[in-house]
């Protein structure tokens, strides 16, 4: 979701985040092998040795300035390059690989994407998945370009902490790694308006950067070293993952990054009312160029 007043930008925080976390060496170790072979996968060799070289850079800087001024120039050197032009170009591939890890290439009926300003994935949805009758998207910031149609739709959020939608009235409710940029009280209170917007019997989606005990679908190297670390070098991994894309682009997401794990995103969800909750951990899948371990968690509602 994007930014309140209240809550500064993922852009403002980078630097603060690098230089707290810069003694964090397992986590900043970790970061520093997967998102440069997350981005050479996605846009070329190119494109990861720019995020190596940077992330190195930012392992050095002391202040502030010197992350902003390494920020500066690496998303120069980045457009100069036109790796964010290949990137644009695979949109619709991005989305449709999520579509498949998440599960909503079977959903049905009226889905609800929550965190989404532009409705850009949505509209992807009903191209590629004829069982979805249409898709509202939802968020507290309406994007000037948003897209709109018969079967597309969006509803603003006047309160962060609600959706706008009634009662029953949804399929599938889904949150696609838009929690973690909300504080808890929030992500908490959107999981009980989920519960209350979805039909019984519907579900309820999350798609989080996550860690579980279990083994991942994708139980790479890079997934068990991750699985290796304590809670608080994870976080701070986490953390690493989402603010590193300020190399390429300005961000304009919003922190605090508040992070679970996929039992407790599962046990919110049962006090929401969940009936029964299946859970998949992908780990570093690289399925998109979105680099964090993620975690699918779907609930059918009592």
């Amino acid at each position: 979701m994007s930014a309140t007043a209240d809550r500064p930008l993922i852009g403002v925080e980078a630097q603060r985040v690098f230089l707290d976390l810069r003694d964090h060496t397992a986590a900043f170790d970790l970061a520093r092998e997967v998102i440069p072979l997350t981005y050479e996968l996605h846009a070329g060799p190119a494109a990861g040795q720019l995020m190596s070289k940077g992330l190195a850079r930012l392992r050095e800087c002391s202040t502030t300035g010197e992350v902003d001024a390494v920020f500066a120039e690496s998303r120069e050197e980045w457009e100069a390059a036109g790796h964010g032009a290949k990137l644009s170009a695979d949109k619709e591939g991005t989305w449709r690989r999520t579509q498949v890890i998440s599960g909503l290439d079977s959903a049905t009926g009226h889905v609800v994407d929550v965190g989404n300003p532009n409705n850009g994935f949505g509209g992807c949805l009903l191209r590629r998945n004829p069982g979805v009758r249409h898709v509202t998207g939802v968020d507290h910031r309406t994007d000037p370009d948003v897209l709109l149609g018969d079967r597309l739709h969006f509803a603003h959020q006047n309160d962060p902490s609600r959706i706008p939608l009634a009662d029953a009235s949804a399929d599938v409710v889904a949150f696609r790694v838009a929690l973690h940029h909300m504080t808890k009280p929030v992500q908490e209170a959107l999981l009980t308006e989920a519960a209350r917007v979805v039909r019984p019997g519907g579900e309820i989606l999350l798609v989080e950067d996550s860690w579980a005990d279990t083994p991942g679908f994708t139980d790479n190297a890079l997934t068990m070293r991750f699985r290796a670390l304590d809670e608080a070098d994870k976080i701070a991994a986490l953390s690493l993952f989402d603010v590193s894309s300020c190399l390429m682009k300005y961000e304009k997401v919003a922190y605090p990054m508040s992070y679970r794990s996929a039992d407790e995103w599962g046990e919110l969800l049962s006090a929401a009312g969940a009936a029964s909750i299946d859970t998949a951990y992908w780990g570093f899948s690289m399925f998109t160029v979105y680099a964090p371990p993620l975690a699918v968690i779907r609930a059918t509602m009592a």
